[in-house]
């Protein structure tokens, strides 16, 4: 098997049959305009818009379009639940939010800027946001809107792996917007990209590689890319405005931060050396024979019917911890959590979570 260079990304001649090869996935990132949606919400975007600047590197993109979800942590909005169209202000409503640099988030008493927001200062350009209310349903709605303006393929982006879990792992803390963003992205030919394994502190570096092992296995595994030197500055655009701990990760490798560090007031290890560097892309549809929750609400229309099937399946999510949070401190910008407590709680399957059942999890 003989390479021919890297403007012909995964482009072979097969010596046994003569012929040019070329990976599906690279031909129809060339010259397109991929989504890419930060799967787990929050700080995801901002990986999401580094993505986009590594797909412009290799693939020679036209436009490459970061698209958030508006669930934000409890550090930025001391609330629980995702964040429903109804509370934004200052954007455009589809069936996407296009969120802009002024856009905000009304809470009771308390106002804040959504992540994408600070996205869309740095690109001056709307960025387009899928809100949870309506499931699985209006997360494909959105996607719609955005391939009917000639955008695509859809390419859903996580930070750390937690995508690739199968929903009763015992760090597993946010399963539920990964598991709505894959079961969208599923319906439509999508790649899945894992940057920065372990980084969120939930699945270790270990535990995201064996799923990938997995994937491998059931031919899922579509390639692999990598953060480049000259990435820092497209982190350094946007890290100051921004709130984030997971997807600082591979930007502090870049800069030489190499070792373990604790996020999440301490609860979280996690790993940071090379590996940390690396996206591995797979194909939507197999990893969604991995990820339980998401396999089971590809046709749900609302945030409720997502809830009550997660709760069938015994899996915890984000929004469980966060009525924790709730139950336990009341809501709002004077909260504190002690983080080290509710993992505490959570790990010994207390019945603070998933509204006084066991969660399943630990």
């Amino acid at each position: 098997m003989k390479f021919i260079g890297l403007n012909h990304l995964n482009e072979y001649v097969n010596p046994n049959e003569g012929l040019k090869e070329v990976n599906h996935w690279v031909v129809k990132l060339r010259n397109s305009k991929p989504i890419v949606l930060g799967a787990g919400g929050a700080g995801d975007v901002i990986s999401a818009y580094i993505f986009c600047e590594v797909l412009k590197d290799f693939f020679n993109v036209l436009e490459c379009l970061p698209v958030g979800v508006l669930w934000e942590r409890w550090v930025l909005d001391p609330y629980p639940g995702p964040i429903p169209k109804s509370l934004v202000r200052n954007a455009r409503v589809g069936n996407c939010v296009w969120v802009n640099r002024d856009s905000y988030v009304e809470r009771p008493n308390y106002v804040f800027k959504p992540q994408a927001s600070s996205i869309s200062e740095v690109l001056s350009r709307e960025i387009p946001t899928l809100t949870l209310e309506y499931g699985v349903e209006g997360c494909v709605k959105c996607l719609d809107e955005l391939t009917g303006l000639g955008y695509g393929p859809v390419v859903v982006l996580d930070v750390g792996g937690d995508i690739l879990a199968e929903g009763h792992e015992e760090n597993l803390w946010s399963p539920l917007a990964d598991a709505i963003s894959l079961a969208a992205a599923s319906h439509y030919d999508s790649i899945t990209a894992v940057l920065a394994p372990g980084a969120d502190g939930e699945l270790t570096q270990d535990e995201v590689l064996k799923k990938v092992e997995k994937l491998l296995k059931l031919g899922g595994y579509v390639g692999i890319l990598g953060l480049w030197n000259h990435h820092v500055k497209a982190y350094e655009e946007i890290l100051d405005k921004t709130v984030t701990e997971a997807s600082k990760a591979p930007y502090k490798v870049l800069k030489g931060v190499l070792g373990v560090e604790r996020i999440r007031g301490g609860s979280r290890e996690v790993t940071l050396n090379p590996i940390t560097l690396v996206a591995f892309i797979f194909k939507t549809h197999e990893v969604l024979k991995l990820n339980k929750l998401a396999a089971s609400i590809t046709t749900t229309k609302s945030l409720a019917e997502v809830v009550k099937i997660a709760k069938q399946l015994n899996i915890s999510t984000e929004l469980d911890i966060e009525l924790t949070i709730a139950k336990l401190y009341g809501v709002g910008p004077h909260v504190k959590p002690d983080w080290k407590l509710i993992k505490r709680l959570k790990t010994a399957n207390t019945t603070y979570l998933t509204g006084g059942r066991s969660s399943g999890v630990g």
